[in-house]
């Protein structure tokens, strides 16, 4: 059985092995590893900040993956990853469903949420799309940092 549990402080670890994963690095809009005094210092605070909150993945009693929630008046943006051992069997459809539903439940000043996806993250796309999010917008970004 499939279920959310928000995050708790024994999961530190597990959250700082996930976030560090080659393929969630590569996917983040952030690519550089996190150190783990950095992990600790921004678990500490997204704990206690009132506008975030921090759910687990669970099947049964095995963590599968994370997803937070960062709430804004009615908005609410979502921030996911599923473990590397469990990609790629629909978990991430499943977790954008499981936060729709615990979103109703809990916030329901929230009426619109949000989905960030880099245009090489298909999966995360596909997830999103097969949630019944829209594309609303495109970013463009040119880096001056670079030779042209």
């Amino acid at each position: 059985m499939l279920y959310l549990r928000r995050a708790k402080p024994s999961d530190i670890d597990i959250l700082f092995e996930w976030v560090n994963d080659e393929e969630v690095r590569t996917n983040a809009f952030c690519t550089a590893a996190i150190r783990y005094e950095e992990h600790i210092a921004w678990f500490t605070e997204m704990m206690n900040y009132p506008n975030q909150v921090q759910y687990i993945l669970m099947s049964d009693d095995k963590p599968i993956g994370q997803i937070r929630l960062t709430i804004n008046d009615n908005t609410a943006e979502i921030s996911y990853s599923i473990s590397k051992y469990n990609r790629g069997c629909g978990y991430g459809k499943s977790i954008i469903q499981l936060v729709k539903q615990q979103v109703l439940e809990d916030y329901p000043e929230v009426t619109k949420l949000i989905g960030k996806v880099k245009p090489t993250n298909s999966a995360s796309l596909c997830c999103f799309i097969k949630n019944g999010f829209q594309e609303k917008y495109r970013q463009l970004e040119f880096d001056l940092s670079l030779p042209s």
